[in-house]
This record gives structure tokens, sequence and C-alpha cells, in this order.
């Protein structure tokens, strides 16, 4: 592993996660990319989890590195939303689009759900 931090489950928050994701990656490549995720994953958390923290985990790969973002659990599962479902309308409104981008972004992402919660995870 190469970090772990454990934090509110606060929108201020999603700052610190990227702060720690920065610090323990340095000047990688894929940084700018795990930030990115990192804040839509964490945010998720925060909107939809319902345990009173959010936790952050970075560990090597084979090939890269893994992010894991892990809450207390929710009413639902991770969504997906696919061309079909983005506004043709021009209404830009927030919700529903963070997975999608994790999709888009990562070599590869997935989620587990257990007695502790919910770990959406992704890879670079």
């Amino acid at each position: 592993m190469l970090g772990s931090i454990v934090l509110a489950r606060r929108p201020e928050e999603v700052a610190a996660a990227r702060r720690f994701v920065a610090k323990v990656l340095g000047d990688r490549p894929e940084i700018d990319t795990a930030l990115l995720l990192t804040s839509e994953a964490v945010t998720n958390a925060v909107i939809h989890a319902t345990g009173p923290t959010v936790t952050v985990t970075i560990t090597r790969t084979a090939a890269g590195i893994r992010v894991e973002v892990g809450d207390g659990g929710a009413d639902t599962v991770p969504t997906i939303r696919d061309r079909g479902d983005l506004p043709t309308d021009g209404d830009l409104r927030e919700g529903g689009r963070g997975v999608l981008l994790i999709r888009r972004l990562a070599v590869r992402s997935g989620f587990r759900a257990d007695e502790s919660g919910l770990t959406y995870w992704f890879e670079l």
C-alpha cells in the first residue's frame, strides 16, 4: 500500500482527498487523472453514502496504481450513465456523470459492497 487516509464525509474533505493523492503520487504521469477521478469518487461518497467517514487508499498494481474510495454504504450502487442519458437540450446540471467519467478515463474500475459499506475503485 502506498497510503491511506480517513476523512469525514463532508464536502470540504474532497479537497483534502486530492491533497492526499497529490502527496502520495508526487509527479507520476497519471497524477492529473488520479486527482480528477478521486474528486469524482469522493464527491459521490459524500453525496450518496450514509456513514460518517470516507477512506481513500492508494496501492501499486503491476501496471500502475489503484485508488479505492470506501464509505459506509448507501441505499443505491454507482450508476453508469451512457451517452443516451446525457442531456441534448443544453441542460448542464450536475449529477450522474462522475461514474461515466471514471469509466472512460480509468484503465479499469468497479465497486464492491459488503457489510462495511461500498468501495469504488479505479486503476490507472
